[in-house]
């Protein structure tokens, strides 16, 4: 159920980012948080829309995971994991359907209605941060 958005034409920003050391892993981390937060805010408002929201333990369970690694890699996830066992497993029947429920997505609409601006988050957030 997670989402993955490349930022393209970062060159500059990377290579400023990694001269500036440790200080770069908390730039990178907030700003990419704070564009998965984006999303994340959109799929609760989706759900609450779609008179999806009974006892709110879906909404208040969608979070923006720790920055992650993978190769050269940084990453945040947003929502539901497909690991999820959590009390919101449930999320993902909702997002993806079953044999005897039919699929209403709240998380893809999400992230396809809101990833140009939460790239914009992410390119300002770290473009204000090194001054650029």
């Amino acid at each position: 159920m997670s989402s993955t958005m490349e930022l393209n034409g970062m060159d500059q920003i990377i290579s400023r980012l990694e001269s500036m050391g440790k200080a770069s892993s908390r730039i990178e981390r907030d700003a990419l948080k704070d564009g998965a937060q984006l999303i994340v805010d959109e799929a609760k408002n989706n759900l609450e829309r779609n008179g999806m929201v009974r006892t709110g333990e879906l909404i208040d369970g969608l979070k923006v995971s720790n920055m992650k690694r993978k190769g050269n890699r940084k990453y945040v996830q947003a929502g539901i994991q497909k690991g999820d066992n959590s009390n919101i497993f449930y999320g993902k029947f909702h997002e993806y359907g079953t044999s005897k429920m039919a699929a209403r997505p709240f998380l893809a609409p999400a992230y396809e209605s809101k990833k140009m601006e939460a790239r914009n988050i992410i390119m300002n957030r770290l473009r204000s941060a090194l001054k650029l």
